[in-house]
């Protein structure tokens, strides 16, 4: 009898014990959500965003904002590398890509010691949405002091000149659009990703891909992404093709532009623009049969008021062989503009914006168009300090070795 009552006691207290641990268990899952990008970059902590937390593997840029514990890998990965610094007089390529997301960044290192970093599909997008492929944005996740990034403007393409980080491309404002409907932008973040690779990866070569596929009124749309990079280059050269992969014929806009931020991250003071011939002060738009690049340069634009007194970077946009856009425009607002006659400054304090504009474009069953930009960060021309575009011919010919034939 004795035995069986504490038999029954037993087996109750297990129940309630078992009980309790699903409760809590339960309960823990309830307020902790786990994101496992397959990065392994550390742990971080983060408020979530309709209560509780969320624990990831990585920190994606637009979530630095909700950390509540940041645990990075890389200086465990330092310390087993050993942490050897680049030396002096030596160019090279660092890059980390994950290929069954598209996401990753390349560094490239020059001769004097400085460095340009290029981060693809590392950031949250307008919608809350992640972009994965080969569309510049985001930054790194390891950048952290006290659970905060040491500079905001490490991120998208950046700069650093041995003593600061320099800003110089922001993430990319890059989209397509039913030509019956341009005012309905679709992003890459909806885009149905179809897989990306490393063609090829030197200490002085890279090339990455990644490819795509999007519905315009109902008829499919293949767009496959190369990107070419070189060893003590500021730029990469960018093809982006478009197919009609559809039974009927269907068309599209297509655009790529940013709000950059030269010189600082979130900042558009002392941005102005500039072409080979001129600085452009005003609202205005260029002819891209007569001009083959432009840019933003850091140096104060006195049509706005400001002095000359901004740190004298800039950065560049070019047109390569292939499709050329059919507009190009400076302006204080995406999607609007004046012309460069009605005298309107660029004035704006964080939205002064260049964009590249294809379109209306019809495109056959089975037809393909290729788009090929250079985008990276201007020279400075030691006489005067004003900006030169740099010779992009190196990874212009890298690209078209590993484009198709007809593309």
């Amino acid at each position: 009898m004795v035995r069986r009552v504490l038999t029954f006691l037993f087996k109750s207290r297990r129940r309630v014990v078992c009980t309790a641990a699903l409760l809590l268990a339960g309960l823990f899952l309830s307020i902790v959500h786990f994101r496992f990008y397959g990065h392994l970059e550390g742990i971080y902590v983060l408020k979530g965003k309709t209560g509780g937390f969320e624990v990831k593997d990585d920190l994606i840029f637009g979530d630095e904002d909700r950390i509540v514990l940041a645990l990075p890998a890389e200086p465990i990965f330092k310390f087993l590398r050993g942490d050897v610094g680049h030396a002096m007089g030596i160019t090279r390529l660092d890059k980390e890509w994950f290929r069954f997301d598209g996401s990753g960044y390349v560094r490239s290192y020059l001769a004097d010691g400085t460095s340009f970093l290029m981060c693809f599909s590392r950031f949250i997008d307008s919608a809350g949405l992640e972009t994965k492929g080969v569309f510049v944005g985001g930054g790194l996740p390891f950048d952290l002091e006290n659970d905060r990034r040491a500079s905001m403007s490490e991120s998208g393409m950046a700069y650093y000149n041995g003593k600061e980080w320099l800003h110089i491309w922001c993430n990319v404002n890059e989209s397509i659009a039913s030509w019956h409907h341009p005012e309905i932008p679709i992003a890459p973040s909806t885009w149905r990703f179809l897989g990306s690779s490393v063609r090829k990866k030197t200490e002085d070569e890279l090339v990455l891909t990644s490819s795509h596929e999007v519905d315009i009124d109902g008829t499919p749309f293949r767009i496959d992404r190369t990107a070419s990079f070189k060893a003590g280059s500021r730029h990469t050269t960018l093809a982006i093709t478009i197919s009609n992969v559809g039974q009927v014929p269907a068309g599209y806009f297509y655009v790529y532009g940013d709000e950059p931020w030269v010189g600082e991250y979130g900042s558009s003071a002392g941005n102005v623009g500039w072409v080979q011939d001129r600085l452009i002060k005003h609202e205005a738009t260029i002819n891209p049969l007569h001009y083959g690049w432009a840019g933003y340069f850091d140096y104060g634009n006195d049509a706005a008021g400001e002095k000359h007194d901004h740190s004298g970077v800039a950065n560049f946009i070019e047109w390569q062989a292939g499709l050329r856009p059919d507009l190009v425009y400076f302006s204080n607002k995406i999607g609007t503009f004046a012309e460069e006659s009605a005298r309107v400054p660029l004035a704006s304090d964080n939205n002064r914006v260049i964009f590249l504009q294809w379109g209306p474009r019809m495109l056959s069953p089975g037809q393909s168009e290729t788009i090929i930009l250079s985008v990276g960060m201007a020279d400075r021309n030691p006489a005067n300090g004003f900006p030169v575009k740099p010779d992009t011919s190196g990874t212009l010919r890298l690209l078209l070795s590993y484009l198709a034939p007809d593309a």
